[in-house]
């Protein structure tokens, strides 16, 4: 959220912080401070609960689940909901608490950003490596790098850590009016012109070829977390870079783009309890720990062939 009356973006293209008294465009009314407070204090109760179930999900992918080449992805996706969270929650406190931070709300605006940058390339490259991972599985099975998970994640990371610090260098510490308009421009078009175009198609591909095939696919629950993830990301986190994007041009809304941080929080909370619900699924009684729910939500019918197919070695060999 925007707690700062201080804007990390040049007067022309500024995203006006909530609770300041000002109007951001000639004819828009003046926000209301108690929808602001409302949406504030909303926010902070639902990073508090994101940060749990996200720590939770970094601790048993990290230390106690088996890991895929699919759950580094999410192992990724959840730092990344973590971290943005975390910085939402500092800066919603911040401005409840009506401090005058200055310089250092630019810095927690510019991490939040990094963030939420980095969940969408990460869930863009999910969509694209599941379908291709279902179009062509025999060449995944034999060619696939070991390691392109990690490598591919690590890079999203960078390249999200250079287009927002690039951003805050020239929209904060060396304001240049026009690069900064230009840089953002672009920041925003790459997020809701390429990744989520990108994201939609491909995770529509490999939906209509499991569910329209004549040929029967064994998806596992990990098709489920990916679908509903990002399906859950396109309608709640996507309309962030939309407001944004709009905000950049020109187009002005009333508690814009406020609207759109309170949906990403949202969407950051509800990831853990999709992947604990999932995995929970068909056990009437919820009795699954954490960790055994998580293991299920996360295991990939190849998994599963692995696993029968050494069990059923080690028998035979018995």
């Amino acid at each position: 959220m925007r707690p700062s009356t201080t804007p990390i973006l040049p007067p022309t293209t500024a995203i006006q912080a909530p609770g300041t008294n000002q109007s951001r465009a000639v004819g828009l009314p003046e926000p209301s401070y108690t929808v602001l407070k409302f949406m504030e204090s909303f926010c902070l109760l639902s990073a508090a609960c994101g940060m749990v179930g996200n720590g939770l999900v970094l601790w048993f992918l990290g230390f106690r689940i088996r890991r895929n080449h699919f759950t580094v992805y999410i192992l990724n996706l959840a730092a990344a909901d973590f971290g943005y969270l975390l910085c939402i929650a500092v800066e919603t406190v911040q401005y409840l608490m009506q401090f005058n931070v200055g310089v250092q709300f630019g810095i927690f605006l510019f991490l939040d950003l990094f963030m939420y940058g980095t969940g969408l390339y990460l869930l863009t490259a999910i969509s694209i490596e599941r379908c291709l991972s279902v179009l062509s599985p025999i060449w995944c099975r034999t060619h696939r790098p070991k390691h392109l998970s990690a490598v591919v994640s690590g890079l999203l990371w960078a390249l999200s850590l250079l287009l927002n610090a690039l951003g805050y260098v020239l929209c904060t510490v060396h304001p240049s009016p026009r690069a900064c308009r230009r840089l953002l421009i672009a920041i925003g078009a790459l997020d809701f012109l390429v990744c989520a175009p990108l994201m939609l198609f491909f995770s529509l591909t490999l939906f209509l070829r499991v569910k329209c095939s004549s040929q029967p696919f064994q998806t596992g629950r990990l098709f489920i977390v990916i679908m509903l993830t990002i399906l859950l990301f396109l309608i709640f986190a996507v309309p962030l870079s939309v407001l944004i994007f709009l905000d950049f041009l020109g187009h002005k809304f009333l508690y814009s783009p406020e609207i759109g941080f309170v949906l990403s929080c949202v969407n950051s909370t509800l990831n853990p309890i999709i992947y604990f619900l999932v995995g929970s699924y068909r056990d009437r009684k919820f009795r699954l720990t954490l960790r055994l729910a998580f293991q299920r939500a996360f295991q990939d019918s190849a998994d599963d062939r692995d696993e029968r197919e050494t069990r059923d070695t080690i028998t035979m060999s018995s």
